[in-house]
């Protein structure tokens, strides 16, 4: 078959794209079956090549891609597991364990006997136990944090620490989470109103953590017209 007829040929495509990966030619596979998935109308073809792609991706380390067409294949067919299993792979290295879990389990089940999806699940079982450590602690520092912010009797200079730990929390992932769960923008709001330079700044600055990278968040938050109130005008260079 010439290189112009392979170029309009599914199946020699993802013959291609195969070979290449076999040689370690990630990119090179991808393109042959990107190309694939443009020719053919076949769905059942289509998910094979989606879970193809999906294992360069997760090769290539694009992880968010990776799931994106594993999940592509799985909509096609439910019981492919080979598709599960890197989307669970997916999952795991986008820190989504839950997910990664129940996918897992799943392969688990269609293949009880199988070493790598028993040794994934208990990666995942120890990984959603240090997650949830990490989550109770994280928790507790944001309680102590918001304690001390809201008690009158706090020292100005516990209050300007404390203040300061929050922005550092909402820089976290974890820690953002918790602070917004725990009513933290009401805090905010209520710091906004400080008569310390240094505690406004860090609500500013702990509001930026907050919202930086989530939409969601950034609607239900402090409204604007805060943020342009006379006294704080002063403060924006710092940000």
């Amino acid at each position: 078959m010439s290189e112009t007829e392979k170029e309009k040929d599914p199946a020699a495509l993802k013959e291609e794209g195969n070979t290449l990966f076999k040689a370690g030619d990630m990119q090179g596979a991808v393109c042959c079956y990107t190309k694939a998935l443009k020719l053919t109308d076949s769905q059942a073809d289509k998910a094979v090549l989606y879970r193809n792609r999906s294992a360069c991706y997760l090769k290539l380390e694009e992880y968010s891609k990776a799931e994106a067409d594993a999940s592509k294949a799985l909509d096609t067919d439910q019981g492919d597991v080979k598709a599960r299993f890197r989307r669970a792979q997916a999952f795991q290295k986008l820190g989504r364990f839950d997910q990664a879990f129940l996918d897992a389990q799943r392969c688990a089940q269609l293949e009880p006997k199988n070493k790598a999806f028993q040794d994934l699940l208990r990666q995942l079982g120890a990984q959603i136990q240090q997650k949830s450590a990490q989550l109770n602690s994280t928790d507790a520092r944001v309680q102590q944090m918001f304690s001390l912010l809201l008690d009158p009797s706090t020292k100005e200079c516990d209050r300007q620490k404390a203040a300061q730990n929050l922005v550092v929390l909402s820089r976290d992932e974890a820690g953002a989470e918790q602070i917004f769960r725990n009513d933290g923008v009401k805090l905010i709001q209520k710091l906004l109103q400080s008569k310390l330079e240094d505690v406004v700044l860090s609500a500013l600055r702990t509001l930026v953590g907050l919202c930086t990278g989530h939409q969601s968040r950034v609607s239900v938050t402090v409204p604007l017209r805060l943020l342009f109130a006379s006294s704080l005008r002063s403060l924006f260079v710092f940000l």
